[in-house]
């Protein structure tokens, strides 16, 4: 039997309880509850909230306040920093989870073995079980074929100073799997477990170890943005990967520790291989059928994250795989496995009764009202959506805002829409409003000057997408070159998002753009919207340049000097495309 046989096999006895689960949603999540409660019941935080009198979700929204992480950082702070115990769960604390938290400190979540396994379920064996289902649906296979793959993943983690250590929450279940990855991708452990991460051309290897392997059947990552960047890392470089597939050897320009060019920098020389990849590519890869398709003919499916806020990713990934049936991984952060699709080429998600207890904040609420339950919400309607897990979150604000698009059974399905806290977010990094702050009042301070305003605008028509910061000063921009203030702004990023700093490194983002806006553009912008009878003290300052509106108004209203700056680059990309 071959692994992935397993993983189907496995991910059907998933698939089961999660048919039973979603038609029993609200029994499911009462009951969900009341383990929670009685697992917890004593931690200090329990005791606190008297948790061993708690029978229902209405006696817990009126005794249980709702919280974020701010509430929830000193706690965690003790847990980490003084290993602690039994303050926020009275269940024993596995390992960490981290994300993008506050300006320069990732969040940092508990997580303990019930959280841990519903992730590793919903996350690796329902994946594969999901595409089995799918494919025998639409007549495409009897059966999922037999999996190998690239896994685009850095399972890197680091240890914390109770001695546990900290994973992305992606991360997490491969890390579990790592003893058998062998048997279904091609990525070997050096790849995944890289020593010198920043300066390793990950890609390179990506495709060093795959592109020789014709029995490719998927195409892995946890972001889909990772996929679109090895393919345009082919498309500039397969000359140089085809020429060390035909040696056996590691170009001198890749970048790479010592101990990755000694251990592969002599394999076994594969020429016919690379003379077949060779032909393919040099027909283009603008082609009836996409390159992916020619270079590995048993080429099924790929997945990865591929939410609606990716989607200039995916329609860029689409020039090189075609229509490849894409999974999305599901809707998951650091602080649980929140749902799951139960169909390939989908954007939304069924959400998980039995993994977590869920309440719906609806968007335009007033202060103080009471959030609705799983079988209370609407289709079609838009919520906050607060959590409840097995590792120590109660009522908790991810601040994650869903768009509910139909039910199964008798769950929602939901579509992630956006972060209330979002500044922006081209490949998952999730910047948040006050790391645009930083970003500005770092500026400021190191130059010593003063904005009247500034803005940010996510630009995802280059090849390598980018930030674009626009300013109206108060006084001259210092005389240094305009590129000297662009490096210092992506250092400020650097600083302020751990994944900004990841995904520059892996070339998913390039360095900002920095642009001038003509005097007092921000008082203009505010005097249009007094035109169209807008009441301005309900007016928020325009930190993100998010709607067509905007970016015509103040794109319109760039320095001479700027606009030039923002057209050349934006007509390069456009005739690099035209012509490829």
């Amino acid at each position: 039997m071959a692994f992935s046989d397993i993983g189907v096999w496995l991910g059907d006895m998933v698939f089961k309880g999660f048919e039973h689960f979603t038609a029993v949603a609200a029994e499911t999540q009462e009951k969900t509850l009341e383990k929670i409660m009685e697992k917890n019941k004593d931690c200090e935080y329990g005791k606190k909230y008297d948790f061993a009198n708690i029978h229902s979700i209405r006696e817990y929204q009126d005794k249980v306040p709702l919280a974020t992480f701010e509430d929830y950082a000193p706690m965690i702070d003790r847990m980490v920093e003084k290993n602690e115990s039994n303050i926020i769960t009275s269940q024993k604390v596995i390992r960490y989870c981290s994300s993008s938290g506050s300006v320069g400190k990732p969040k940092l979540q508990p997580k303990t073995a019930r959280d841990l396994w519903n992730m590793q379920c919903m996350g690796f064996a329902a994946t594969p079980a999901c595409a089995n289902k799918w494919f025998k649906e639409q007549g495409i296979y009897k059966k999922l074929p037999s999996q190998m793959g690239p896994l685009l993943l850095s399972l890197n983690g680091h240890p914390l100073p109770n001695g546990m250590r900290c994973n992305g929450a992606g991360q997490i279940p491969f890390t579990y799997l790592t003893p058998i990855l062998k048997f279904f991708t091609t990525t070997p452990k050096d790849i995944l477990y890289p020593e010198d991460e920043e300066n390793t051309d990950i890609p390179y290897f990506q495709l060093r170890f795959c592109l020789p392997n014709k029995k490719v059947t998927y195409l892995g990552s946890m972001v889909i943005t990772l996929l679109t960047t090895m393919f345009e890392y082919l498309e500039e470089n397969w000359e140089m990967v085809c020429n060390d597939i035909e040696k056996g050897t590691i170009d001198p320009s890749v970048r790479c520790p010592k101990s990755l060019r000694e251990k592969y920098g002599h394999m076994k020389p594969n020429p016919e291989r690379a003379a077949e990849l060779r032909a393919e590519f040099k027909k283009g890869f603008e082609t009836d059928v996409p390159i992916a398709k020619r270079i590995w003919p048993r080429l099924a499916w790929g997945y990865g994250m591929i939410g609606s806020t990716l989607a200039v990713y995916v329609e860029k990934l689409r020039r090189y795989v075609g229509d490849l049936p894409l999974h999305n991984m599901g809707y998951a952060a650091s602080e649980g496995f929140m749902a799951m699709p139960v169909e390939l080429n989908a954007t939304d998600y069924v959400l998980l009764p039995r993994s977590l207890v869920y309440e719906f904040l609806p968007v335009d609420a007033e202060e103080g009202t009471r959030p609705l339950t799983l079988s209370e919400i609407e289709v079609g309607k838009d919520y906050e959506i607060i959590i409840t897990n097995f590792s120590g979150l109660y009522r908790y604000r991810i601040l994650d805002v869903v768009h509910v698009t139909g039910m199964y059974n008798n769950s929602p399905k939901v579509e992630f829409l956006y972060r209330t806290n979002m500044g922006l977010n081209l490949a998952n990094e999730k910047t948040t409003t006050q790391m645009l702050d930083y970003v500005a009042e770092k500026l400021m301070e190191k130059y010593n000057i003063k904005f009247r305003g500034y803005s940010f605008y996510a630009d995802s028509v280059p090849t390598v997408p980018r930030y674009v910061m626009l300013v109206d000063c108060e006084s001259d921009l210092p005389t240094v070159k305009r590129a000297e203030l662009e490096k210092d702004i992506d250092t400020f990023f650097r600083e302020s998002n751990e994944k900004y700093e990841k995904y520059r490194r892996w070339g998913m983002i390039s360095e900002p753009l920095l642009l001038r806006l003509e005097d007092h553009s921000y008082d203009a912008y505010k005097d249009s919207l007094r035109a169209q009878g807008r009441v301005l003290n309900q007016v928020k300052p325009v930190i993100v340049i998010n709607t067509p509106e905007r970016k015509e108004f103040f794109f319109g209203r760039l320095m001479p000097d700027s606009k030039k700056a923002w057209e050349a680059p934006t007509k390069k990309t456009e005739e690099t495309a035209e012509s490829k």
